[in-house]
């Protein structure tokens, strides 16, 4: 009876810690999985001569387009010399330029000011989500990623 006593109280533990766990999963990846409602569909693209693969943004995402939200991620770095940098929902070797995830996992930094990172640790950075697409007075840009954060920031929890 002991026995029982232990091994369910062990399992009660294990269970609990594991919903705290995702409950703070979901919260930091909120955003990202929002951003997951776009479709790719390859369009012939004159200008560049090949076949692109254009967005169409569901309406979730379409919702955060010019909002201020925070990601938390990893940064890779794309251009240092223009200070471009890129921020992944997944790290450096699972993320999308390796081939293991999809355009929808990244998104192009414009920051404020430098940011300071490692590539092996996550951080959190708010900023004005712009959506990629063909719109009043834009159009789409198939040498950029699918999403921007202009102004980017460190984001803190207040």
């Amino acid at each position: 009876m002991k026995n029982l006593l232990t091994i369910s109280f062990f399992f009660l533990l294990v269970a609990t810690t594991l919903t705290a766990q995702q409950g703070k999963n979901k919260k930091d990846f909120s955003y990202w999985d929002t951003m997951m409602d776009v479709e790719l569909d390859l369009k012939y693209d004159p200008f560049t001569e090949a076949f692109n693969e254009s967005p169409t943004f569901g309406r979730k995402v379409a919702k955060l387009d010019g909002k201020k939200i925070h990601l938390t991620g990893y940064i890779i770095p794309a251009d240092l010399t223009k200070g471009r940098m890129t921020l992944s929902k997944f790290s450096y070797s699972s993320c999308y330029f390796c081939g293991a995830a999809g355009p929808e996992s990244v998104v192009e930094i414009e920051a404020k000011t430098p940011i300071i990172y490692r590539m092996d640790k996550p951080i959190s950075i708010q900023g004005t989500l712009r959506l990629n697409r063909k719109g009043e007075g834009t159009e789409y840009d198939p040498f950029r990623l699918l999403y921007i954060l202009e102004d980017a920031t460190y984001y803190t929890e207040d």
